[in-house]
């Protein structure tokens, strides 16, 4: 129970920041699809603000399965596809050399395999939860547990939502 909880309070949380950021730096994404260039510069803006729906749905999905009795299976899975085509999509980018910032949120870091990897291993964690969603603590069962199981996520997702800037070289950051 508790490594399941854990995955998909970090995949909860991970969406929350993801949507904040994009509220607070909404040029940020856009701006980095066109340095990308795969995504047609007329596309980009429209490319952004579906990504931030698709995120924010699933975050509002995800929390609302949280408050009522537990997350359902397909938020989860549709996690899983949203963080693997995330992964995908800046593999893409960094193997191309086409490079730019990740268009992340506020503070920028330069598309690199830390990007990607972050991606990747939110689509891992995300997978435990939608294999077995009886695993995963609502937040009606409030105990001791849960409160350790919300602390141990938001601990991970904020290392992890950090991780590609703290892993940047200074020269490379991009504001």
């Amino acid at each position: 129970m508790f490594p399941v909880g854990v995955a998909a309070y970090v995949v909860l949380f991970v969406l929350v920041i993801a949507v904040a950021e994009r509220v607070v730096a909404p040029r940020a994404l856009p701006a980095a699809l066109i340095a990308h260039r795969v995504v047609p510069r007329h596309a980009a803006w429209t490319v952004a603000v579906a990504v931030t729906a698709v995120e924010t749905v699933l975050a509002a999905l995800l929390l609302a399965g949280l408050v009522v009795s537990g997350p359902s299976p397909f938020v989860l899975a549709g996690a899983v596809a949203l963080f693997a085509a995330y992964g995908g999509y800046a593999w893409y980018v960094t193997a191309s050399g086409r490079g730019g910032p990740c268009g992340c949120g506020i503070a920028e870091v330069p598309m690199g395999p830390w990007v990607a990897g972050r991606a990747f291993v939110l689509a891992a964690l995300a997978l435990p939860g939608a294999a077995a969603p009886g695993m995963v603590p609502p937040l009606t069962a409030f105990d001791s547990r849960l409160v350790v199981v919300l602390l141990a996520a938001a601990t991970i997702a904020i290392l992890l939502w950090y991780l590609p800037a703290a892993m940047a070289q200074p020269e490379e950051v991009t504001r």
